[in-house]
């Protein structure tokens, strides 16, 4: 049940952060990038966590659960950052057809 809600938790954050902090206009970039970096993990992750686990061990499983940890632990002040760079007054695209402002 844990990893459920986990799983739950971790898809609707993805999505909220992945819409809140694009640019209007470079949404499919984002996003594209954002499902690249998800590719990348999906490709590497499995060899990664067997090369630590396997490998090194019970000290390998330290190693990954520090490592979330502190993934976990950044996400939050990362994606206020982020909010708050995005707040400051900067020049943006003109929709299609509209002049910029002045």
């Amino acid at each position: 049940m844990i990893h459920g809600v986990g799983g739950l938790w971790h898809s609707s954050a993805g999505f909220g952060v992945s819409f809140a902090l694009v640019l209007w206009q470079a949404t499919g970039r984002y996003l594209g990038v954002s499902g690249l970096g998800a590719g990348l993990a999906e490709a590497r992750g499995p060899g990664l966590l067997i090369a630590l686990c396997v490998t090194w061990g019970r000290p390998g499983w330290y190693v990954v659960g520090a490592v979330f940890a502190l993934a976990g632990l950044a996400a939050p002040p990362a994606v206020r950052w982020a909010q708050r760079r995005q707040r400051a007054p900067r020049t943006r695209l003109a929709p299609a057809g509209r002049a910029p402002a002045a």
